[in-house]
């Protein structure tokens, strides 16, 4: 069985086409923007009074679904087709085709390494602002009431 490394080496070496990462974006981002704005044009007729009729019964299809996902449609496409966004879409695809993906056991030690570091700094910093505490809220005062 291949390995993280060996996969995507293959994959940059079978040379796929950025495009098709472009389309598989554009197509994931249609589909949230429509779930999002279905929502958002159903509380907007729920909030206007608007009769939100049932279109399609087994679906649950009311006017402001629909409306919502073929705004969502209409952008994802406008988007794609738009020539600025399309081509830095090509870029960024072709560029990520480039990147060499780390292995899992470098992202296994890495994020070891946050890990670790993490709780070291919090200790520190947890140190630190006893001390801190302790100096301003007890030590000091207890002093100046000596004097």
């Amino acid at each position: 069985m291949a390995t993280a490394s060996e996969a995507s080496q293959q994959a940059n070496r079978s040379a796929m086409d950025p495009k098709r990462l472009v389309v598989i974006f554009y197509l994931l981002a249609g589909i949230i923007l429509a779930l999002f704005l279905e929502r958002l044009f159903g509380a907007l007729w729920a909030s206007f009074g608007w009769p939100d009729t049932v279109l399609i019964e087994g679906l649950d299809w009311k006017v402001s679904t629909l409306v919502g996902y073929l705004v969502a449609v209409g952008l994802a496409v406008a988007g794609y087709f738009h020539p600025k966004t399309h081509t830095l879409s090509m870029e960024v695809a072709s560029e990520l085709m480039k990147v060499s993906w780390p292995t899992w056991p470098e992202t296994r030690t890495s994020t070891v390494a946050v890990v670790v570091a993490s709780l070291v700094a919090a200790v520190l910093l947890f140190c630190i602002d006893t001390v801190a505490y302790n100096l301003m809220v007890e030590w000091l005062p207890a002093l100046w009431g000596k004097l």
